[in-house]
């Protein structure tokens, strides 16, 4: 049987590390599964491997995305499923590494079918997001009322998706994700490794890495991102700005919060991402 080594976890447990050596000892490539990686933009503020670290071993599927464009675990699956098999065919080991649980999770166990959407549809959503969020959700939550438990307002991306599909076919997204399950890859094993790290370790290695992203130029590469949106258009509506930090770095640089105020933030919030994936990985990523 074909093996694909799948390496996931919290943030800042040593999953790139990990994946390198793992890649190394097995004649492998790394194969990216974290939804903020595949940007180009803020390398520093996304944990990007290292120039010395990529050139280690091969890399596939980091930055390979503009900050304006978007992407799903769907339309991941089935570029890491191409480099899965291109890899395996050249009789190489796949180490695929992230902390994208729903991504890693889409992958090994499929997913249910959804739409082609339009560019026209996709722009009207955006656009309704910006200018009426509000209106958006109620138009949904009406459609179906069920969407209202299960993608509340702060689910801001996913409600956004599914206004897309309500333009794209008239029907709630529901109705999609009762349909059978689309499979990426076929005939390999999954060997799984979820990486953990004692809890306060954990918290000490987030406060230290976000200061050395800070000391290598994060606030700039949030400055840059900035000035390529432009004034007046809503960050929410740039995946890209789910990194931790982004946000809140973003709040700094337009004078809302002192720089005090933003670093314990962004270290805040990534704290309580890291528990959000701890329990994510520990009750969802199994058969």
């Amino acid at each position: 049987m074909r093996r694909v080594k799948i390496i996931v976890g919290a943030t800042a447990t040593g999953k790139t590390a990990r994946a390198i050596d793992v890649a190394r000892a097995q004649s492998g490539v790394v194969i990216n599964c974290d939804s903020l990686q595949v940007y180009d933009e803020l390398q520093i503020l996304t944990a990007f491997p290292t120039y010395d670290e990529m050139a280690t071993v091969e890399h596939r599927l980091f930055g390979y995305l503009r900050y304006d464009q978007q992407t799903n675990a769907v339309e991941w699956a089935r570029l890491a499923a191409a480099e899965i098999e291109e890899t395996l065919q050249n009789g190489r080991m796949p180490v695929v590494a992230g902390g994208t649980g729903l991504y890693v999770n889409t992958l090994m166990y499929g997913v249910s079918p959804m739409p082609v959407i339009s560019k026209q549809n996709r722009e009207e959503a955006v656009e309704l997001a910006s200018d009426n969020f509000a209106k958006l959700c109620e138009t949904l939550y009406e459609l179906d009322p069920e969407l209202e438990n299960l993608l509340p307002p702060e689910k801001h991306h996913q409600l956004v998706r599914a206004y897309e599909i309500f333009l794209e076919t008239g029907r709630s997204i529901r109705h999609f994700w009762k349909m059978p399950k689309e499979t990426f890859v076929n005939d390999v094993e999954f060997d799984v490794e979820v990486m953990n790290c004692e809890r306060a370790e954990l918290y000490r290695r987030i406060e230290l890495r976000f200061d050395r992203m800070l000391q290598q130029g994060a606030i700039g590469e949030v400055a840059k991102l900035l000035q390529k949106i432009g004034n007046g258009n809503d960050i929410r509506n740039y995946p890209i700005f789910k990194a931790i930090g982004a946000k809140e770095i973003a709040q700094y640089l337009c004078g809302q919060c002192s720089f005090d105020e933003m670093r314990a933030l962004a270290i805040k919030n990534s704290r309580h991402y890291a528990k959000r994936q701890i329990t994510w990985f520990r009750h969802r990523l199994e058969r």
